[in-house]
């Protein structure tokens, strides 16, 4: 008995599973696979919406209508058009000719003489009513008239051209481009330059626009340029337009701006830039400040990415000037120095900086000091010159020194820059220089050599070989032992 009585009491006690409990609520209910029903329509004031299917109902009807109503439009002109008895236009049809038992024409077609020979060509004349051809004209005619391809053909020309000669043969044009060329090469390679019109005159708009953008370049700092300045290099008459903007109120910045925007063009516009602003500026503030601001500074080593226009339109002018100081040349050395110069544009500075200085000596200069601290540099990157720039630097030097010893009577009369300038020649060419020009430098170190750097000169000079004399083979080292030797 006691283990019915637990037995009844556990199973009143047990819970229902979780399942039922879970299924009751509503939370596992199966889905039964139907549709939820649509709501109920907006009744009153409400707005409801028209699904797809609808849209397309109503879409189809709509057009339907629109049918019916163009049919009845036609219907209706053509009805008209009958009663007041006009004649069919050309562009009708007539629905006889769907009539299978009118065969006629296919018995004319089927007729081969109606036709004619192959050789002969049958010209079927056609009535066609003035009315219809009048408006056929006014649909066609123009566009024929705005194409003359299609007034007359593919295969014929219009009116007015010739109908013989030849036409333009490419081949033709190229090869005269080509011997123009030639002959514009040997008449001399000069530098294309605008043709100055005296009478010209500048636009007052365009010398509103750069008038503006002087103003706005004497105070620049940073940032983009004005669009009318950056395409300057470009257009004719440069020279007087940049004359509008006062290159001499610019900010060395905006010197730095510009100077990137003009060397992108052509050698000979940088070397007219270079001559006509950066010289004037760099040489004032050496001379207010006695050193560069660092943007015409970066001027100047821009301004070597196109080293004929720099050397030609600033180095050159400077050297020549008659005036330029020893301090203008040492800082344009130290932009030489810190950027790599093309060989050939290196020897090519070297040998015209020669004949400024030969000039200069004979007129007796002061500036010829300058000159020889510019030589030295450029000698000091150490380039293969050829041998005529080396010919034209030995030259340089004895000329240098006679037309010294003709002035005065010191023999220490050579400045150091001089000394310092030869002493980096022969350390560099001493073997590209042939034994007369090496007897003749030793002879100028003997009568008007430096105390301290003409021992050093004479060493390096001695050590060189002939040009053109190649390298001694050394033999084998002497170690003592002539055991082997044979007599």
């Amino acid at each position: 008995m006691p283990k019915a009585t637990n037995a009844a009491s556990s199973r009143g006690r047990r819970h229902n599973p979780l399942e039922d409990d879970l299924t009751a609520t509503g939370l596992l209910k199966d889905s039964s696979g139907k549709r939820p029903k649509r709501k109920a329509e907006p009744h009153g004031d409400e707005q409801g919406y028209v699904d797809a299917r609808a849209s397309r109902q109503i879409l189809a009807m709509s057009r339907s209508l629109i049918d019916e109503d163009v049919q009845a439009g036609i219907d209706a002109a053509a009805a008209a058009a009958k009663a007041a008895g006009t004649v069919p236009s050309a562009f009708d049809f007539d629905p006889s000719r769907f009539d299978p038992e009118s065969d006629q024409e296919e018995d004319d077609f089927a007729n081969e003489e109606a036709w004619g020979d192959e050789d002969g060509d049958v010209v079927e004349e056609i009535e066609v009513d003035a009315e219809d051809l009048e408006l056929f004209n006014q649909f066609v005619k123009p566009t024929m008239d705005e194409d003359p391809l299609l007034a007359h053909g593919w295969d014929q020309k219009p009116e007015g051209t010739l109908e013989e000669g030849p036409g333009t043969d490419l081949a033709s044009l190229i090869l005269a481009k080509i011997a123009e060329k030639q002959a514009g090469d040997q008449g001399g390679r000069q530098e294309p330059v605008h043709q100055v019109d005296e009478d010209y005159e500048l636009p007052p708009k365009v010398v509103e626009v750069y008038t503006k953008i002087g103003l706005i370049l004497a105070r620049y700092k940073s940032g983009p340029l004005p669009k009318p300045f950056k395409i300057l290099p470009t257009i004719p008459h440069w020279e007087d337009i940049l004359g509008l903007t006062r290159p001499d109120k610019w900010t060395p910045n905006a010197c730095y701006a510009a100077t990137r925007i003009f060397v992108a063009t052509k050698s000979h516009v940088v070397q007219r830039f270079m001559e006509l602003v950066i010289l004037d500026r760099v040489r004032e503030d050496i001379h207010e400040t006695k050193k560069l601001n660092i943007h015409l500074f970066n001027c100047l080593k821009r301004g070597l990415y196109k080293p004929a226009g720099f050397f030609k339109g600033f180095l050159f002018p400077l050297a020549a000037s008659g005036t330029c100081s020893l301090r203008e040349a040492q800082i344009i050395a130290a932009c030489l120095t810190r950027v790599s110069i093309p060989v050939l544009h290196s020897a090519a500075a070297i040998k015209t900086l020669c004949d400024i200085a030969a000039e200069q000596v004979s007129q007796q200069a002061e500036c010829v000091s300058a000159t020889n601290y510019l030589l030295k540099v450029l000698l000091e990157k150490r380039y293969a010159l050829p041998w005529q720039c080396i010919d034209s630097l030995v030259f340089h030097f004895l000329r240098y020194a006679a037309t010294s010893r003709d002035v005065t009577s010191s023999s220490n009369s050579l400045p150091v820059i001089f000394h310092q300038c030869l002493l980096a020649f022969a350390q560099r060419y001493r073997n590209d220089i042939t034994e007369d020009q090496r007897e003749a430098l030793l002879d100028l170190l003997l009568n008007s050599g430096h105390d301290k750097i003409a021992p050093e000169i004479r060493r390096e000079l001695l050590a060189g070989r002939g040009r053109g004399v190649p390298l001694e083979q050394a033999g084998p080292a002497f170690d003592g032992d002539d055991t082997m030797l044979i007599d």
